[in-house]
């Protein structure tokens, strides 16, 4: 069984299979409820989401937020600290100044990094800094991995999630996987298959604008704090989605695949430049 919605910004795709039809149902409805809950919660543009609370109030007081932003929150830690920084959830306002975010109820921003995040008893958070989150980077692979968790809980074995080309396979059967051509976006091109793991892909094509007349796109250099604009396009295959979708970030800020980190999370990392010889899917 096959369904898709919008949610996330992009559509989500959800095949599972081994179970009667209306369990399946049951299951995938299950499974898109918990990716419309992400949703809400780290949006950057809901203004009662836990993100624009913690956006706006954090850096006054503490601010309680939902066990799931909770636990994102502690995840992108442990990535900050790994990575020496590079993934860093700290960026809207850079992404705001670029005008890829909107400003509102941001207030002045003040130097600061994700170190400056507070972790509190009881879900609460403070800010050391008025920084600004934006969870655009990793929200997206922990609401597949949340769709996985339901999906296993309801009895499904084999599935697929895919949320705009992050995606994750559960169960023994081994699939190919396609990545988007950086410059011909119709093409796809092989890159082998996956069992029980997910992919994640990030592009400053999928984001690019034109501000002050310089190119931008929603990646960031982190130690220059200045935009990636390479056509390229930067995939990590790691054995789960917020891990893979957090360390294309960091690809594409470090531009090797053999960079110790991805090692770290037992991630492999590719690299398709906008010049690479265009091979169609079948």
């Amino acid at each position: 069984m096959r369904r898709a919605r919008p949610l996330l910004g992009t559509f989500v795709e959800i095949e599972a299979d081994g179970l009667s039809d209306s369990a399946l149902d049951r299951a995938m409805n299950a499974a898109f409820a918990a990716v419309g809950l992400v949703h809400f919660l780290m949006s950057f543009h809901e203004p009662d989401s836990d993100l624009s609370r913690l956006n706006r109030s954090a850096a006054s007081e503490p601010v309680a937020v939902h066990p799931w932003t909770a636990s994102l929150l502690r995840r992108a830690r442990l990535l900050f600290q790994a990575t020496d920084g590079l993934f860093d959830c700290a960026v809207g306002h850079d992404l705001a100044r670029l005008g890829l975010l909107p400003a509102y109820d941001l207030g002045p921003a003040e130097a600061g990094d994700f170190s400056a995040i507070k972790f509190l008893p009881d879900n609460r958070f403070a800010f050391a800094a008025r920084i600004a989150l934006d969870l655009g980077g990793i929200a997206k692979g922990f609401a597949v991995d949340r769709a996985i968790a339901v999906l296993r809980a309801h009895g499904v074995r084999e599935a697929l999630v895919n949320a705009g080309g992050d995606m994750r396979l559960m169960g023994q059967t081994a699939q190919p996987i396609y990545i988007r051509h950086p410059n011909e976006t119709e093409q796809l091109l092989l890159a082998g298959t996956l069992q029980n793991g997910a992919i994640a892909t990030s592009s400053p094509v999928a984001t690019i604008n034109v501000v002050d007349g310089r190119a931008a796109s929603a990646l960031i250099s982190v130690p220059t704090r200045t935009r990636i604009v390479e056509r390229c396009s930067y995939s990590v295959v790691a054995p789960t989605c917020v891990v893979a979708d957090a360390l294309t970030k960091v690809l594409a800020q470090v531009g090797r695949t053999d960079a110790p980190y991805f090692e770290r999370f037992g991630a492999s990392a590719i690299i398709i430049p906008a010049s690479a010889a265009d091979r169609k899917a079948a």
